[in-house]
């Protein structure tokens, strides 16, 4: 814990906030088109048809009806 202008605050209480802060500042900018961001988000496109959760949660779903 980290105690800021008297306030006691946990180290995930300050990486969410940073991690809010970001996102906020990346969704309100240019930075959306960013080539780095660009990248990123190519990669996880990428790497979406090898998630197996979303097959799980289908089968789930086909076998409840």
């Amino acid at each position: 814990m980290l105690t800021l202008f008297g306030l006691k605050v946990s180290y995930e209480a300050l990486i969410f906030f940073g991690l809010f802060i970001g996102s906020e500042i990346i969704g309100a900018s240019k930075l959306k088109d960013n080539s780095v961001v660009q990248v990123i988000l190519r990669v996880v496109e990428a790497l979406k048809p090898h998630r197996t959760e979303d097959d799980k949660i289908q089968k789930i779903k086909d076998t409840l009806k």
